[in-house]
């Protein structure tokens, strides 16, 4: 499946959910990063939460080590672009592939956190979408009849 100017394989997806230690699905356009952190102790479970985008790899470590002081430093975290509309996780099967990935935990609250991370992802794009049609921090490419391109 091509997803902008790169092929995105979809079981590859599927895969390292099964597989990672800490992923990060980040959707460039909400500049927004799911982060799930799978690692967890006698007392601490794991992490799933909505965060800013990273600005490097080594940034998303620093953060990562911030909120989870109490770990060690992960050995890696993948990392996967999402730039499709959030709904499409679950059309995809990527959604239940992560909810079944948190559920081998044993933690409810991990399910509750991912569950309440989709829907703030969802209303976030919505805010998105809404911003773009009202030029909201977004600059148009149509025509003003009475100044010609518009913000020129």
């Amino acid at each position: 499946m091509l997803d902008g100017a790169f092929e995105l394989d979809i079981e590859a997806v599927r895969e390292n959910i099964a597989e990672a230690e800490v992923l990060t699905l980040y959707f460039p356009f909400l500049r927004k990063t799911l982060l799930v952190d799978t690692r967890s102790t006698a007392h601490l479970g794991p992490l799933v939460r909505v965060v800013p985008m990273a600005r490097s790899i080594a940034d998303r470590f620093d953060s990562l080590q911030r909120l989870r002081a109490e770990l060690p430093k992960p050995e890696s975290i993948t990392m996967i672009p999402w730039g499709r509309p959030v709904a499409s996780l679950r059309a995809a099967g990527v959604w239940d592939c992560l909810r079944s990935r948190l559920s081998e935990s044993g933690d409810r609250a991990a399910l509750f956190a991912a569950n309440a991370c989709l829907g703030e992802l969802r209303v976030l794009e919505h805010r998105e979408h809404g911003n773009a049609i009202r030029g909201e921090h977004y600059q148009t490419l149509w025509l003003n009849p009475e100044r010609g391109l518009a913000g020129a």
